[in-house]
């Protein structure tokens, strides 16, 4: 899988931009058609890793592989976003999520011996629960965690620069506990006189280190993406969008618990048609460039929109909103993000230039 991306990749930047968007596009049909189909609701492990890290990819979506600038929370997107402009560069984010679950993050991406390196850490509370026995006298109270500990890397050559992710990752919930070891693979290449940027990456490819019971062994979050970010020359906004699960076609979960029936009392078959299918596998983001210090981003996610709305109620479920503010030392990120009408999503971002605060 992993060769056959890079094959594409590496083919597709020799050409000009219109041509490598075509391709890009045939390549991801063509893909597409002959995957096997398969969902990817409720079987796997460790799926908090797909939680956006920070409110940029927040704002713009929920997943961005090829937004390339001096932001030291993008190799947790792709490693190849990783750049020796982030040095020194520490960030922190806050999302409080459902139901009183916390999740956090922190990055820091350094220079050692003109290599540079990324250091990420994320992790998610989901609180206290009772413990209780067989006849439900409580026992006392348990905690669940899931965490992940990142170490990146990556190398420039030319326009393209290529990197990768060493994750530790783990799970705990009262006694037990679960772990795997992952990598993440990518590679971005940077127009040398456009602002026009394209990505792959492979994400969480690796084995399971511990299951929680010798019966238990789930999917691990495996995905393929790919990405282009570009601006256009007189345009203030920076566009972008990112196709996921590009190893499978059909990507939707359907509640086999909901029955339909017509007024005979007949079943009606739920089905998804392809171009809704299609459209599930994309996401959108713009970056609204009002100056060099304020960005406004926005971001519309259709597997979102059509996993988590109501029926016949969309609301504002897949869309998203934020802006990044920018100072000399210090950056402050925010996003909100439209989930379903049950509850929405902000997110809250750091970003601390280090060498400026420690000379």
């Amino acid at each position: 899988m992993k060769c056959k991306g890079l094959i594409i990749f590496v083919k597709i930047i020799s050409m000009s931009p219109l041509k490598i968007s075509f391709s890009v596009f045939i390549t991801y049909l063509l893909f597409l058609t002959f995957q096997t189909k398969a969902q990817i609701g409720g079987t796997n492990s460790f799926t908090f890793l797909n939680i956006p890290s920070n409110p940029i990819t927040s704002g713009l979506g929920g997943i961005n592989i090829s937004k390339a600038n001096n932001d030291p929370n993008g190799f947790l997107q792709n490693p190849a976003l990783l750049d020796s402009s982030q040095n020194n560069l520490l960030s922190i984010n806050y999302l409080p999520y459902f139901s009183g679950i916390k999740y956090s993050s922190v990055t820091y991406v350094s220079k050692i011996k003109k290599q540079t390196f990324g250091l990420g850490i994320q992790y998610v509370g989901y609180g206290d629960f009772q413990q209780t026995d067989a006849a439900g006298n409580i026992l006392g109270k348990f905690s669940a965690n899931d965490f992940a500990i990142t170490l990146s890397h990556a190398h420039r050559q030319g326009n393209i620069t290529f990197g990768g992710n060493l994750k530790y990752v783990g799970s705990v919930i009262e006694s037990y506990s679960a772990s795997a070891l992952l990598l993440d693979f990518g590679g971005v290449f940077k127009h040398p006189k456009q602002d026009l940027t394209y990505a792959i990456t492979v994400k969480n490819f690796g084995i399971r280190l511990k299951n929680f019971t010798p019966f238990d062994n789930p999917d691990l979050p495996l995905d393929v993406q790919m990405g282009v970010s570009f601006k256009p020359q007189y345009m203030p906004v920076r566009f972008s969008i990112t196709a996921h699960h590009l190893y499978k076609y059909d990507i939707t979960y359907l509640d086999k618990s909901i029955v339909k029936k017509d007024l005979s009392g007949n079943v009606i078959e739920t089905k998804v048609n392809p171009i809704d299918n299609l459209a599930r596998h994309f996401i959108f983001g713009a970056e609204l460039l009002f100056s060099k210090n304020f960005n406004v981003l926005v971001g519309y996610n259709h597997l979102r929109s059509k996993e988590l709305s109501q029926q016949n109620i969309s609301g504002f479920s897949g869309f998203s909103i934020g802006f990044l503010f920018k100072t000399k030392k210090i950056n402050f990120s925010y996003s909100y993000a439209g989930y379903n009408s049950a509850g929405n999503l902000n997110s809250f971002g750091l970003v601390c230039d280090l060498g400026k605060f420690i000379q």
